[in-house]
């Protein structure tokens, strides 16, 4: 700390203009001064009247990519972990037990009694903290505890549906050691692996309580339930937000649900949900046919169209190779310069921004109607009117890039929607019997009850076959799953609320939102002595002191001397309370 205050110093006497300083990385240096806060509480201590506030509890940038744990091709995929994931890391660790090696406790299974833990601090924390041992420990834990809700809790509230989405994976996957797999070109529906690489594979959901509709495509299910190596099974992990207000005002709860698919009781499962997602049983094995005594009924031995697989990385590298021929002279300005090329999503086949300009209907999407005067088209040319290089385009030449643009996505596009439907004809021909099951919007309602009948008749009936087949026998499932409706014709699947909790009862309910964090906080206020107010709260005013300094151009002496006198506090009070551990 006594460099911060040499660095205060000699910058105040450069006045060299500077950027605004954040709390985290002065929240790592007290960390590891004090080796995840364990705090001796003298006996009798007294401390002036304090607010001990949200603002003064440590906090951990949000960040996906910061949490991820990602592994390299070289050095035996030795994790590469950020800043970010490392403190998240250590305050977990303090909390939860640790991530690897011998004694390890974060793996999936212990998903259940870790959020027990947590649940059982917000709603008793004095309860809850006498039993974990000395003062110094329930004072680790407090904190780690206290890090944890605010993080989560930011999480919720201040990202949008996406967004918190994305970085609930990466919290998650931090809270069961987990690694995550990234979105574009995975070849498995699963989020992360629970316990490290070669752990669980964990599918997440969130939602609003209200709208719950965990599913996607049954051929990727299946596809990952034809996978040995991860025991022919899938993890889905629900939760449900019941939630009020926003951002500061925020409370509510997270509901935590845990089911599995397997390649057993797959069909089971779905032949229960409703009948467009039921349809997807329907095995090809004669329904319609009278079977004589002692006939059964039996898969055809036909060879079947191999699935068309196209990832987003695929469709993306088609795009560039498209565009390149249609403008050579612009491509480059357009198109993602790298992977963290965030500026450029918007022609990123996949993203977020990309599905801000693509049509809304559709699996595989192209570009909105993109001719002129059309708002996709001025959108478009506001966007890249904002690159380096275009900002001076003439219209015209604006006109035609867009156009090379749109036909450069749609042959990509194309391309796999032909191979699809070609594939489907094969199918068609191949296996007929698989015809007839779609629920067209457009029926009349005694059309549609017919069809409708119809799944449940025949599902009933290829669930029973599938089932009777020899118990255990993984081929057999296999090949009559690679057979079936759903993974043939690329249908979804989908289970609603109800369907869920009847799979999977609660496992925990973790309330969130600054008021139940609050209430946390005065629980505990007694326990966090003065040392650790004071530390805290010298933290908070050294970050506004500091910013104040530098948005002056170094000019504010005040606010110097008020970030010396703080970093100063900070540094006698950690001394202390690392003698006192």
């Amino acid at each position: 700390m006594s460099d911060l205050k040499n660095i205060l110093s000699e910058e105040y006497e450069k006045k060299q203009p500077y950027a605004p300083v954040g709390i985290d990385a002065l929240i790592q240096m007290i960390s590891e001064a004090l080796d995840m806060p364990a705090v001796v509480i003298e006996e009798g201590q007294s401390y002036r009247d304090m607010t001990f506030t949200l603002e003064m509890i440590p906090e951990i940038e949000v960040s996906e990519l910061g949490w991820s744990d990602v592994r390299t091709p070289e050095g035996g995929g030795q994790p590469v972990k950020g800043r970010e994931r490392q403190l998240l890391e250590n305050y977990l660790a303090n909390i939860l037990g640790v991530t690897s090696g011998e004694g390890a406790t974060r793996g999936l299974e212990s998903l259940p009694d870790q959020l027990k833990k947590l649940s059982n601090f917000a709603a008793d924390p004095t309860a809850y903290l006498e039993k974990t041992g000395s003062r110094s420990k329930q004072v680790q834990q407090a904190i780690s505890l206290l890090v944890f809700y605010k993080t989560l809790t930011k999480i919720i509230a201040n990202f949008n549906a996406s967004s918190a989405g994305f970085s609930f994976e990466s919290f998650l996957a931090t809270l069961l050691n987990g690694v995550q797999i990234p979105a574009s070109g995975a070849a498995t529906i699963a989020d992360f692996y629970a316990g490290g690489v070669d752990g669980t594979p964990v599918s997440l959901k969130l939602y609003n309580e209200g709208s719950v509709e965990v599913g996607g495509s049954f051929a990727d299910l299946v596809g990952d339930l034809l996978n040995d190596s991860k025991k022919n099974e899938m993890t889905y992990l629900v939760v449900m937000k019941n939630l009020r207000g926003a951002k500061e005002s925020l409370s509510g709860t997270l509901s935590f649900y845990q089911f599995k698919f397997d390649i057993h009781n797959v069909m089971t499962i779905l032949g229960k949900s409703k009948p467009a997602s039921r349809a997807c049983c329907i095995l090809p094995i004669g329904h319609d046919q009278e079977l004589e005594m002692g006939q059964t009924r039996q898969l055809p031995d036909v060879e079947t169209p191999a699935r068309i697989r196209a990832s987003n990385n695929d469709i993306q590298a088609a795009f560039a190779k498209n565009l390149s021929e249609l403008a050579p002279e612009y491509a480059a300005l357009v198109l993602p310069r790298s992977a963290g090329d965030y500026e450029r999503d918007h022609f990123k086949y996949g993203t977020d921004e990309y599905l801000d300009l693509a049509q809304k209907q559709g699996a595989l999407r192209r570009y909105s109607d993109l001719r002129p005067n059309r708002p996709a088209h001025r959108a478009m040319a506001q966007i890249l009117r904002g690159y380096e290089g275009l900002q001076e385009l003439p219209d015209d030449v604006m006109k035609n890039l867009i156009r090379s643009i749109d036909i450069a996505m749609r042959k990509a596009v194309d391309v796999v929607l032909t191979q699809k439907k070609d594939r489907k004809t094969q199918i068609a021909q191949v296996l007929p019997s698989l015809a007839g099951y779609k629920i067209s919007k457009s029926a009349k309602d005694e059309e549609r009850a017919e069809v409708i009948a119809r799944i449940e008749r025949d599902a009933a009936t290829s669930v029973t076959f599938y089932n009777d087949l020899e118990e255990g026998n993984v081929e057999l499932r296999k090949q009559a799953l690679m057979k079936s409706n759903g993974y043939l014709n690329e249908l979804q699947f989908s289970l609603n609320r109800t369907e869920v909790q009847e799979r999977a009862p609660l496992m925990a309910t973790l309330e969130v939102g600054p008021v139940a964090i609050q209430k946390m906080l005065n629980d505990t206020r007694e326990l966090l002595n003065s040392q650790v107010f004071e530390i805290f709260e010298s933290l908070r005013n050294l970050s506004d002191n500091l910013n104040g300094f530098f948005a002056s151009g170094l000019a504010d002496g005040d606010k110097a001397t008020a970030a010396i006198g703080d970093a100063q506090k900070i540094e006698t009070k950690t001394k202390k309370a690392k003698s006192d551990k």
